[in-house]
């Protein structure tokens, strides 16, 4: 009853004109609740809000967007001098606008006690505020980040979104031993960055007492990152995300580390990377970061043991849990280092762990899931592309890295599911440069086409691209022949405007399975028997009498 009557009230209020902006001098308040200025706007804050730590103060955010510049803090800072954190208030924040909602803003720290992301289960919260860190934040010491929780966050929402351009200075910090409830789950995670970050002015301990779980994905799916061991440092930030890229492509580039070179080196016994992607490992001390300087990774001062959540490896033939290794990049040596030992994964379904450790003193940029097989990835391809020229279809395609590569096989479709080989283009074998490869289906059909490359080790392990389709078209006069009914299951009737020597029924390998030769009063239309043709996707290859080759394709049924 008391809720609903401060609704009114505040309703009535807000009809008559209150502001949008909260009132900096007002937001020392006693335990109650204090609602957003205006409904159904944008919430602004500007200037130094600072908040009363003591009392318990509920804020209820009616809006989509709340909107800060410059401060929204929690007794942190408050006359003291050079200005370090301080203690968590009792101050609770509830979001409850139900739809997507944003916490923006620029060059500020909106710091929350507790809060709560009540805007509905599958509703999107993007924070796309940044503190652009020391020397250029308002406050020496002040947090590098988008939102910082120094007592609890709860996820009542989706997914959750931070600045990806904005790794460290966009990422949503947990102070000391700061907690979130939620964030789990392919439905509910942190499509972005998210940091640990310990002050010691702030009572509780310091680095969640040794075990945090990063809750971080892709937006589709979730793959978190759990650390466990010594983290006491002061004034210092952990910043981890997944990066849904693969970390075997030369474009490919952590997010943290500008200078980050992706050269192939792996430990001894590992072959090969998972290209599903990375997680982004950052540690560094809080007051030299700056908006550029994200350079300035350190090493952690403790060994700290690492257990990952892995994508879905289960489509790899012959790959073995045992065969997987975790593996971290040294950006000083250029090379990955084996963190596993001999010790493989719990499984290959996504959400198995994969568990390593981080030497004490021993600097990483990023954390990957290596192989002792590799079958994980004979061949890494970046590009992939399906162009008409004609009557002819132009497939090209690019690979960022090469081992053990013989072969790429070019098959063909016109349904989508069932493919045939209909050509074959040499390798380069073994490469950690980019490799451009072209082939030309002379004779597609004439409609859709269904293209894949599958690209054969020289033992026999095989992956696919993903399909690509293309529809050709061709006036009159292009094509010859004709083939109808086309697919067909006993009888074909070809028709030519020429006249035809002799007509090759040839398989997907080259093999000429059947010919035939027309009588001289069949003319330019015959019907060919093809009963006995076993079911698969041919070449009509049509001679005509004057030394011309037409060639059509036919699927028999």
């Amino acid at each position: 009853m008391k809720s609903i009557l401060l609704s009114f009230i505040y309703l009535a209020i807000s009809i008559i004109g209150v502001g949008q902006q909260y009132n900096i001098e007002d937001t020392n308040y006693a335990a109650g609740i204090r609602y957003d200025p205006v409904l159904n706007v944008d919430v602004l804050v500007s200037g130094e809000a600072w908040r009363n730590a003591g009392a318990m103060v509920r804020y209820n955010h009616l809006n989509a967007k709340f909107e800060v510049t410059g401060g929204w803090l929690t007794q942190f800072n408050e006359g003291i001098a050079p200005g370090v954190y301080g203690s968590p208030g009792n101050n609770t924040d509830y979001f409850l606008f139900q739809g997507n909602n944003e916490i923006s803003g620029t060059n500020g720290t909106i710091s929350f006690d507790t809060v709560r992301f009540n805007i509905g289960a599958s509703n999107v919260m993007s924070i796309t505020n940044f503190n652009s860190g020391f020397p250029d934040a308002p406050y020496y010491g002040q947090s590098p980040g988008g939102i910082m929780i120094a007592k609890a966050l709860y996820f009542n929402n989706g997914i959750t979104t931070t600045l990806r351009n904005n790794p460290v200075n966009g990422a949503i910090v947990f102070v000391n031993n700061a907690f979130y409830e939620g964030g789990s789950t392919d439905a509910q995670h942190v499509d972005g960055f998210v940091s640990e970050i310990n002050y010691a002015s702030n009572p509780q301990p310091r680095g969640h007492n040794g075990d945090f779980t990063f809750p971080v994905g892709n937006g589709s799916e979730v793959h978190q990152l759990r650390r466990q061991g010594i983290f006491n440092d002061a004034d210092s930030t952990l910043t981890v995300g997944w990066v849904n890229e693969d970390p075997n492509l030369p474009a490919t580039q952590d997010p943290t580390q500008k200078d980050h070179n992706p050269t192939i080196n792996l430990p001894d016994q590992v072959v090969a990377i998972v290209k599903a992607g990375f997680w982004d490992w950052h540690y560094q001390r809080t007051v030299v970061l700056g908006t550029e300087d994200y350079e300035g990774a350190t090493a952690m001062k403790n060994p700290q043991t690492i257990t990952v959540s892995i994508p879905d490896l289960s489509d790899y033939p012959g790959l073995q849990p045992g065969e997987l290794r975790l593996i971290g990049y040294d950006p000083l040596t250029l090379s990955w280092l084996n963190l596993s030992g001999s010790a493989g994964a719990s499984g290959l379904t996504k959400g198995s762990t994969l568990q390593g450790t981080i030497p004490a003193e021993q600097l990483i940029t990023a954390i990957a899931i290596g192989s002792t097989n590799n079958v994980i990835l004979p061949v890494t391809f970046s590009a992939f592309t399906v162009k008409a020229e004609g009557c002819k279809a132009l497939l090209e395609w690019q690979t960022g890295m090469e081992q053990n590569n013989s072969h790429f096989v070019i098959e063909h479709s016109i349904n989508g599911n069932e493919f045939t080989a209909i050509g074959r283009v040499g390798a380069v074998g073994n490469s950690n440069s980019l490799n451009t490869y072209r082939f030309k289906d002379e004779a597609p059909v004439s409609g859709i086409n269904y293209y894949r490359i599958t690209q054969v080790d020289f033992d026999g392990k095989h992956s696919s691209t993903d399909i690509k389709a293309i529809r050709i078209q061709c006036n009159g006069n292009a094509v010859a022949i004709k083939a109808y009914p086309n697919p067909a299951t006993s009888q074909v009737n070809i028709q030519s405007g020429k006249a035809v020597a002799q007509v090759n029924v040839v398989a997907s390998n080259g093999q000429t399975v059947m010919k035939y030769v027309p009588s001289q009063n069949q003319g330019g239309t015959f019907s060919l028997n093809i009963q006995r043709v076993q079911k698969g996707i041919y070449l009509l290859q049509v001679v005509n009498k004057d030394g011309t080759i037409d060639v059509i394709k036919l699927l028999k049924q």
